[in-house]
C-alpha cells in the first residue's frame, strides 16, 4: 500500500474513532434521559452547541486554559440541569403521555436557545475554534495526527468507561438501570424514582455537554452543528434502542466511521441521509431498537 493510501486509511480510522466516541457520548446522554423519564430531548443539539460556545468564551475571550474550561463546562451543566429540572421538567412527571409534552417543551427550549445563539454568537463570527489542549503531532507511520485530537479521543473513551462503571457498579447507577427496566418494580424495591429522574436528567446532560466541549476541542464548528447533532443523536438512540447505553455506544461508533468513510467518497451531508435511512428501516422492522431489552 502506498503512503498516500496509508495516510487516507489512517485518517479515516482516526476520524471515525474521534467522531464515533463523541457521537456515543451525546447519544448516551440522550438515551439516559429518555430511558428514565421518557423525555425525547429535542434540545440535545442546542445543549451540545451551548457547551462548545461556553468553552469558546472561556478560552478565547477569558483566556482560560482549555482543560480548565472543559471541566468548568461540564461542571456548569450539573447545577443548570438541576435548575431546569426543578423549574420545568418535574412539572410533567405525572402528566399522561408526558413524552409528547416533553417533546414540545424541548422544542420550545431549542427555539429559544437557537434564537439567543443567533443574536449573540452569530453576530460575532460564523466559525469558532478553541485553542488545543496540547500541542504537537504524533507520527503513526506516514500519517501525522495532532496530539490534541489524540487527547480528545482518550478523554472521550475515559468518560464512556466511567459512565459504564457508574451504571454497572455504583448504587445510583444500579438504581437508574432499575428505573430504565421497570420503574414500578424499582419503586417497590425502595428506589426513589423521582430522585432518580433528577439524577438521570443531570447525568444525561452532563454527558451531552462533555461531547460538546470535546467536539469543540477537536474541530472548528458553527451554529448549524446543533441541528446536525440533534438528528444524529436521535437516530443513534432509535437504532440502538431507547434506554440502552450500550446500543448508543455501539451505534455511535458505527455512525462515526460511516461519517468518516462517506465524507471521503462523497460528503458529510450524504452521511446524514444514510443515518436517517437506517433509522427509518429500524422503525419499520424493529421499532424497539437493536439493543432494546
Amino acid at each position: 500500500m502506498s503512503n498516500a493510501n496509508w495516510i487516507l486509511f489512517l485518517s479515516t480510522i482516526s476520524t471515525g474513532l474521534i467522531l464515533g466516541s463523541i457521537f456515543s457520548l451525546v447519544a448516551a446522554g440522550v438515551t439516559i434521559v429518555y430511558g428514565s423519564i421518557w423525555m425525547p430531548n429535542a434540545a440535545n443539539g442546542q445543549f451540545f452547541l451551548l457547551a462548545a460556545l461556553i468553552g469558546w468564551t472561556l478560552t478565547v475571550s477569558w483566556g482560560i486554559h482549555p482543560a480548565v474550561a472543559a471541566l468548568l463546562v461540564i461542571g456548569i451543566s450539573v447545577p443548570a440541569s438541576y435548575a431546569l429540572e426543578l423549574l420545568l421538567i418535574r412539572r410533567f412527571y405525572d402528566v399522561p403521555n408526558r413524552n409528547i409534552s416533553y417533546f414540545v417543551l424541548s422544542l420550545g427550549i431549542t427555539q429559544i436557545l437557537a434564537g439567543i445563539f443567533s443574536l449573540t454568537y452569530g453576530q460575532w463570527s460564523d466559525q469558532f475554534q478553541l485553542p488545543p489542549l496540547v500541542s504537537g503531532i504524533t507520527m503513526i507511520g506516514p500519517f501525522p495526527i495532532a496530539n490534541n485530537r489524540l487527547a480528545v479521543l482518550g478523554l472521550a473513551i475515559a468518560i464512556l468507561a466511567a459512565l459504564f462503571l457508574l451504571l454497572r457498579y455504583h448504587r445510583y447507577g444500579r438504581a437508574l438501570r432499575a428505573v430504565f427496566q421497570n420503574r414500578d418494580a424499582a419503586a417497590l424495591r425502595g428506589v426513589n424514582v423521582k430522585a432518580s429522574y433528577s439524577l438521570s436528567f443531570a447525568l444525561g446532560n452532563a454527558v451531552v455537554f462533555a461531547g460538546g466541549i470535546l467536539f469543540a476541542l477537536a474541530y472548528s464548528f458553527d451554529l448549524t452543528v446543533a441541528w446536525t447533532m440533534a438528528i444524529t443523536a436521535f437516530a443513534i438512540m432509535i437504532i440502538g434502542g431507547p434506554g440502552s447505553v450500550l446500543g448508543a455506544v455501539v451505534i455511535g461508533m458505527v455512525f462515526g466511521f460511516t461519517q468518516a468513510i462517506v465524507s471521503v467518497v462523497a460528503s458529510p451531508t450524504i452521511a446524514a441521509f444514510s443515518y436517517l435511512g437506517a433509522m427509518l428501516l429500524i422503525l419499520l422492522f424493529k421499532p424497539s431498537g437493536l439493543f432494546a431489552k
